[in-house]
């Protein structure tokens, strides 16, 4: 389990790339992006970021993967000028696919609430 000052540093990480994303990223194919979830190695020197996204027809999962890999550095210099650490992590963009199957779980217990209901 991470220390309580990785902890802190996470949720500060998350909530400054989330603001960085929102407001300051000039691609407009990145604006239906949430990072939902970070993790940081114990030695600060790697972060994985999951995302989610709205989906759109044009882009998939690893294109949006391929989009956020590219403005890496982007992040980066985020990162250094909000000087939250003193070396700045490798970052490593993951799709967080929970969203989807808490969907396809909400669909499958509205049919059986609905078979249910037709049975009786």
């Amino acid at each position: 389990m991470p220390s309580i000052r990785i902890q802190r540093l996470q949720k500060e990480l998350i909530k400054l790339l989330n603001t960085s994303l929102k407001f300051r990223i000039r691609d407009k194919r990145l604006s239906m992006v949430t990072f939902t979830d970070i993790s940081v190695t114990t030695d600060m020197m790697y972060a994985k970021i999951y995302f989610s996204y709205m989906n759109d027809d044009e882009i998939d999962e690893k294109q949006m993967q391929e989009l956020l890999t590219k403005s890496s550095g982007f992040f980066k210099k985020e990162i250094a000028n909000a000087h939250l650490m003193r070396t700045i992590p490798e970052l490593k963009f993951l799709y967080d696919s929970s969203e989807r199957y808490s969907r396809k779980l909400e669909d499958i217990f509205e049919q059986i609430h609905k078979e249910e209901e037709n049975a009786d």
